[in-house]
């Protein structure tokens, strides 16, 4: 027996709050998108063996699956297709189910896509990734319990709102040549780094997602949508800037997003740490002519990847192919 799986990437669209006195921290806003994708096939094997891109990574991975849920057996693993590492687009999250997901179909082990998650080291801040794996759309994610001395517990994330994201929006997203964003400890030393977030600012945040987003999201109300998602991003940034320089991560961010909204993009901002920046079509004839120039900018500027992406309303696809 074989098993296929293919991934979506998420756009992370912001945190939420970084202050933690409400006995919840973190939480944030995410939307799956087609592209790019993990692919991978797992199949029985008397040894474990890997191929294709991040080898190491993904025989990590299973070793971690195959000791935590006692398998006494090997697997071969086939990686096709690997979302681009460190740009924002949630590729640790994604290779990390991908290969969970795969085992666990595989060794007919019954466990939520939560459990494997936690298995595999995901949700130690957000469980956006995890809920566009498993269901795709649009997510809220309501974040983690405080514990004692402010640390976060290890309960998983909860997920507070799931919706489908309107299928004929799109994102133009780029992926400049650029630093890669922050991961693992340079990421941690960050968020240890950064003050509470001003009360105001979480309190704009809140509003703005629950009486403009939201609304506008339910309605089908692009440019409302947008300039609710603008605004997020601007308040996230600005308070991101202690650690990451600007309000994007880079120069050739600032000038790349400033130019989608200047030709006519309904939101704009930063996936994540980026570099990946995204602003938001109606229509694939928008989106395409917003790529066109948005490509000829990062051509100018720094060179790399302006691409087109749906939303993926379903999550990840698991096939067992005999």
């Amino acid at each position: 027996m074989k098993v296929f799986v293919k991934t979506p990437a998420r756009l992370h669209l912001g945190l939420i709050d970084l202050r933690g006195d409400l006995g919840r921290i973190f939480g944030g806003l995410g939307v799956a998108i087609d592209k790019p994708n993990v692919i991978l096939e797992a199949q029985d094997s008397n040894k474990i063996v890997v191929e294709g891109p991040k080898q190491d990574q993904v025989r990590t991975l299973v070793e971690r699956f195959l000791n935590t849920y006692q398998v006494k057996t090997g697997v071969s693993i086939r990686v096709q297709k690997i979302i681009p590492e460190h740009s924002g687009l949630g590729s640790g999250t994604q290779l990390a189910l991908a290969v969970a997901a795969a085992l666990a179909k595989l060794f007919r082990l019954q466990a939520s896509v939560q459990e494997l998650a936690s298995t595999m080291g995901r949700g130690k801040r957000t469980g956006i990734g995890t809920a566009i794996f498993e269901q795709g759309g649009f997510v809220i994610d309501g974040g983690k319990k405080v514990a004692k001395q402010n640390c976060q517990s290890d309960h998983f994330p909860v997920l507070l709102c799931r919706q489908p994201f309107p299928e004929d929006w799109r994102f133009v997203v780029a992926i400049p040549n650029v630093k890669r964003g922050l991961a693992k400890k340079e990421e941690m030393e960050a968020f240890k780094r950064l003050p509470p977030m001003p009360t105001e600012d979480f309190g704009k945040i809140c509003r703005l997602t629950m009486f403009k987003l939201l609304p506008a999201l339910l309605e089908q109300e692009i440019q409302i949508f947008g300039e609710a998602l603008t605004e997020i991003q601007i308040l996230i940034g600005d308070y991101f800037a202690q650690v990451q320089g600007s309000r994007y991560a880079s120069l050739v961010a600032t000038e790349v997003i400033e130019f989608m909204q200047k030709i006519g993009a309904y939101g704009v901002g930063q996936s994540s740490w980026g570099p990946a920046i995204y602003g938001l079509a109606r229509g694939r004839q928008q989106a395409e002519e917003i790529e066109d120039k948005v490509q000829a900018l990062v051509n100018e500027r720094s060179g790399g990847q302006v691409f087109i992406a749906k939303a993926n309303n379903k999550g990840a696809c698991l096939k067992i192919i005999k």
